[in-house]
């Protein structure tokens, strides 16, 4: 556990699950390119199914930001912090780089900044698909720990 307030890490429960979606919906209001799929209930029910059967970890208190791992395909599925603060990021990012030898993960093509990020934690380009779960181009990447 971290001192400081802003950097807690914790082991997200359900009640989390509207906290990490209002940091999704906002940052989809706030990204030109992405589309509006789901409304910020859609989101909270789609975390709140997937808190149990994943590994979700939250930053903050309140909460700032969370990562959500899936286990049965070694894929992190989401990384999202309500500032950009790369501490927060790499934070949630090291919990579940601690204890996996591989992950991969698929991030939007236009995300340059996410992109940059992965590649300075040792995440590699791996493949390209043209259209993701939402119709936008996503490229993926991964990471082994040898």
């Amino acid at each position: 556990m971290i001192d400081n307030e802003i950097y807690t890490l914790r082991r997200a429960t359900i009640d989390d699950a509207s906290a990490c979606a209002l940091i999704l919906d906002d940052w989809i209001e706030k990204t030109a390119e992405m589309p509006r799929l789901f409304d910020k209930h859609k989101l909270t029910e789609m975390i709140r199914n997937a808190i149990p059967l994943r590994e979700v970890w939250v930053i903050g208190q309140p909460i700032n930001g969370y990562i959500s791992y899936n286990p049965e395909s070694s894929q992190i599925s989401a990384l999202y912090v309500d500032k950009k603060d790369e501490v927060m990021k790499k934070i949630l990012l090291d919990q579940i780089k601690s204890d996996h030898k591989y992950l991969q993960l698929w991030g939007h093509e236009f995300n340059n900044s996410a992109h940059k990020f992965y590649k300075r934690e040792g995440f590699k380009f791996k493949n390209r698909k043209e259209h993701g779960s939402d119709g936008i181009p996503e490229l993926q990447f991964e990471r082994i720990e040898k």
